[in-house]
C-alpha cells in the first residue's frame, strides 16, 4: 500500500503541475493580448503628437525624427545638448573655430606691427620679426645674399681682394643686400593691409556667430517639448515591441505539456525496515558517549595544573624523583602503636615504624638510599626538606626519614626549623604536646631557645626512645632490639617556645652556628622548614644545608608554585637536590613508579613480614640458606 501510495502521489503531482502551467500560460496570454491593444493605442497617440508638434514648429524638422528625435543615435532617449539639432550646433562650433582663429592672428598681427613701429628701418630687427623672415621675398633675397657670401668665401681662398673675380662678387654681394633691404622695407605696408583684412574677416565672423547663436536658442526651445513627445513615442515602442516578443514565445510553449518534475526511479518495495536500526544506534550512542567522556577526561586534565605523576614531575621540574610516596589513608589493616596514634590525625605520620611493610615506609627507605648516594657523606650529613606550599608533607617526610635514617645506625639529630607553625612535638607526642594552655615559661626549650643562647642542643634535644623507633607490628615477635644491634639513635630538637621575629633571629649567625654545632655531636642533622612561598625563613636556613629536597604533594601542588619556588632557592645560590613526591594515589599506578617493581614484593617473606620470627636465628645456617 505504502508503495502503491507514492507511485500515485507522484503521478498526480505531476498531472496537477502540468495543468497548473498550462492554466498559467493561458492566463498569461490573455493578459498580454489585452497589454497589447492598450501600448498599440498608446503608441498611435504618442507618434501623432509627435508629428503634429512638427507641424506647428518647422524648426523641429532640423532635430529629425524616430531614434533621432531623442537627441541619441543609439536610441537612448537622453536628449543630450551634443545632438540635439546637429547641423545648427555643428555650423555654431565651426564659426567660433573660425573666430577663435582670425581673432589670434589678429593678436599676433598687431603685435608684430608695433615691434615694426618701435624699429624703424632696421634691417636686421626686423628680420628678427616672424612675419617679416617668413615672407617670400625676403627668404629668396636672403638665399641670394648667402649663395654669393658663399662665392666669396671660395674665391678668397685663391684669389686677393683687388682680384676681378673678387671685385665683381663684392659687387654682386652690394646688389643682393640691396635687394633684401628693399624686400624687407616692403613687408610693413603688406602687414598693415593684412590686419585691416583680418580685422573686416573677423567682424563678419562675429555678426554670423550672434545669427548662428540666435537660431540655436529657438532650436532648443523648440527641442524642449519635440523631445518630451519624442521619448514619450519612443517609450511606447518599446514596451509595444516588448509584448509583441512575448505573446510569440507564450504562443509558441502553450501546447508543449513541460513539467519540471520528472520521475528518476520507481518506489522500490523494501525487504526490511529502514528505521529504527538498533545496531547502529547503539554503536553511534557508544562512540558519543565515548567522545564526551575523553573530551571530560582531557578537559579536566588540561585544566588541572597540579603535578600527578613521577614522569610529569621530572619533566616539568628537571629535578629527579627521589621517593613517590603514596597516599598513607589507603592503608589496610593497621597496628597496635598506629591506632595509638590516632590523637594526632587519621593519617599515619611514622610509617616507618607504625607499618613497615607498606609501599610508603618502602618509599622513604628509597629516599634514604637515594640521598647516601648523592656523595661523599661529610657532604650530606646536613638535610632540609621544605615545600613551596603549606600542607604538602615536609614534617612527615622529615620525620619519616630521620626514623629511616636511625633505623640503619646513625645517630639523627631532627630539627623542627618551622618556627611558626612546629609540628614535631605533636608527630612525637611529646608530654608536653597535649597542653592547651602552656606559658612560654612552661615550654621546653627548643630551636628558639638555642638560638637566642638561652639553651644549648645537648640539653635540648629529646631522645627518642628505642621502643618508638625499632619496627613494631602485631605478630612480630624481637628476641633483640633492632637499635641495639644497629647503634641508632634519634633525638628531635622541637621548635621551643613561640618566637616573636623569627626571620630576624635567622638571618643573624646563630642558626648557621647551631647547625655545625649539631654536625659535631650527630651522624646526620634533617631540618624540617618552612613552605618557601609562604615566609622568607627556609631561603635563611638553605646556605647552611648540604642537601635540600622539596615536598610536592601529589594531585594538588600548582606547577607554577614549584616552579617560583626553585627559581628563589636559585636566585640565593641553592639548586635542590631532586623532590619527593607525597601522597600519591594508587589509582594512579604507584607501583609503576617503583622501578616496575609490585606493591607486596616478598610481603609474606621478607624481614618487615609479620609472619618473620627472630627465633629463626637459632636453627641451623643451612636452614636459613634455604629458606
Amino acid at each position: 500500500m505504502a508503495q502503491r501510495l507514492a507511485e500515485a502521489i507522484g503521478r498526480e503531482y505531476i498531472r496537477n503541475s502540468i495543468e497548473r502551467r498550462a492554466s498559467l500560460s493561458e492566463e498569461a496570454l490573455r493578459y498580454l493580448f489585452e497589454e497589447e491593444e492598450r501600448l498599440k493605442t498608446n503608441l498611435q497617440k504618442s507618434e501623432a503628437a509627435v508629428a503634429e508638434y512638427k507641424a506647428k514648429n518647422p524648426d523641429a524638422l532640423q532635430l529629425g525624427g524616430g531614434t533621432a528625435a531623442t537627441g541619441s543615435q543609439q536610441g537612448s532617449g537622453s536628449g543630450s545638448g551634443g545632438s540635439r539639432g546637429g547641423l545648427v550646433e555643428d555650423k555654431l562650433q565651426e564659426i567660433n573655430t573660425k573666430l577663435t582663429a582670425v581673432k589670434g592672428d589678429r593678436i599676433r598681427l598687431e603685435g608684430e606691427l608695433q615691434q615694426i613701429d618701435q624699429t624703424g628701418n632696421n634691417i636686421d630687427a626686423l628680420l628678427a620679426i616672424p612675419s617679416i623672415s617668413a615672407a617670400g621675398m625676403v627668404t629668396e633675397a636672403r638665399r641670394s645674399v648667402t649663395q654669393v657670401e658663399a662665392g666669396i668665401a671660395t674665391y678668397a681662398l685663391r684669389y686677393k681682394d683687388k682680384h676681378p673675380k673678387m671685385m665683381a662678387a663684392k659687387a654682386a654681394l652690394a646688389e643682393a643686400k640691396d635687394k633684401l633691404r628693399q624686400a624687407v622695407l616692403a613687408q610693413p605696408p603688406i602687414l598693415r593691409n593684412a590686419n585691416e583684412q583680418i580685422k573686416a574677416t573677423e567682424a563678419s565672423l562675429q555678426h554670423a556667430l550672434q545669427d548662428q547663436q540666435g537660431v540655436a536658442v529657438t532650436l532648443n526651445r523648440t527641442a524642449i517639448g519635440y523631445l518630451g513627445l519624442a521619448r514619450q513615442a519612443e517609450t511606447d515602442r518599446a514596451l509595444y515591441e516588448s509584448v509583441i516578443r512575448q505573446i510569440k514565445d507564450t504562443n509558441l510553449t502553450k501546447d508543449v505539456k513541460t513539467n519540471a518534475v520528472s520521475v528518476i526511479e520507481h518506489s522500490p518495495f523494501p525487504n526490511f525496515p529502514v528505521s529504527p536500526r538498533p545496531t547502529r544506534t547503539i554503536m553511534l550512542g557508544l562512540l558519543g558517549g565515548l567522545a564526551v567522556g575523553l573530551g571530560f577526561v582531557f578537559g579536566a586534565d588540561a585544566l588541572d595544573r597540579s603535578i600527578k605523576t613521577v614522569d610529569e614531575a621530572e619533566n616539568t621540574l628537571g629535578l629527579p624523583v627521589f621517593a613517590a610516596v603514596p597516599d598513607t589513608t589507603d592503608e589496610g589493616p593497621v597496628s597496635r602503636l598506629k591506632r595509638r596514634s590516632k590523637a594526632f590525625g587519621s593519617a599515619n605520620y611514622r610509617v616507618v615504624v607504625e607499618t613497615p611493610q607498606s609501599p610508603a615506609a618502602e618509599a622513604f627507605r628509597n629516599l634514604r638510599a637515594a640521598l647516601s648516594l648523592l656523595g661523599p657523606e661529610a657532604e650530606r650529613k646536613v638535610s632540609l626538606f621544605t615545600s613551596a606550599v603549606p600542607n604538602e608533607g615536609k614534617s612527615f617526610t622529615s620525620a619519616n626519614y630521620s626514623l629511616a635514617l636511625a633505623q640503619q645506625g646513625y645517630r639523627v639529630l631532627l630539627i623542627d626549623g618551622d618556627l611558626r607553625r612546629p609540628n614535631m612535638h605533636r608527630i612525637f607526642r611529646f608530654p608536653d604536646a597535649n597542653r592547651s594552655n602552656n606559658s612560654d615559661e612552661d615550654t621546653p626549650p627548643g630551636v628558639t631557645d638555642c638560638l637566642v643562647g638561652e639553651a644549648d642542643i645537648a640539653s635540648a634535644a629529646r631522645p627518642i626512645p628505642a621502643g618508638e623507633i625499632q619496627l613494631v607490628d602485631e605478630d612480630i615477635e624481637l628476641t633483640g632490639k633492632i637499635l641495639t644491634a644497629t647503634g641508632g639513635q634519634l633525638s628531635v630538637l622541637a621548635g621551643g617556645r613561640r618566637a616573636p621575629n623569627p626571620a630576624e633571629i635567622l638571618a643573624g649567625p646563630f642558626f648557621g652556628q647551631l647547625i655545625a654545632e649539631a654536625a659535631k655531636l650527630f651522624d646526620r642533622v634533617v631540618i624540617d622548614s618552612a613552605p618557601i612561598l609562604a615566609v622568607s625563613d627556609t631561603l635563611l636556613m638553605t646556605p647552611h644545608a648540604q642537601t635540600v629536597c622539596i615536598v610536592v604533594r601529589a594531585g594538588k601542588t600548582p606547577r607554577l608554585a614549584v616552579r617560583r619556588a626553585i627559581i628563589l632557592l636559585a636566585k640565593s645560590g641553592i639548586r635542590p637536590a631532586g623532590l619527593v613526591l607525597n601522597r600519591l594515589r594508587r589509582s594512579r599506578g604507584v607501583g609503576y613508579y617503583y622501578y616496575y617493581a609490585s606493591h607486596g614484593y616478598g610481603k609474606d617473606e621478607g624481614a618487615y613480614s609479620r609472619t618473620y620470627n627472630y627465633s629463626r636465628r637459632s636453627k641451623p645456617d643451612h636452614e636459613d640458606n634455604g629458606a
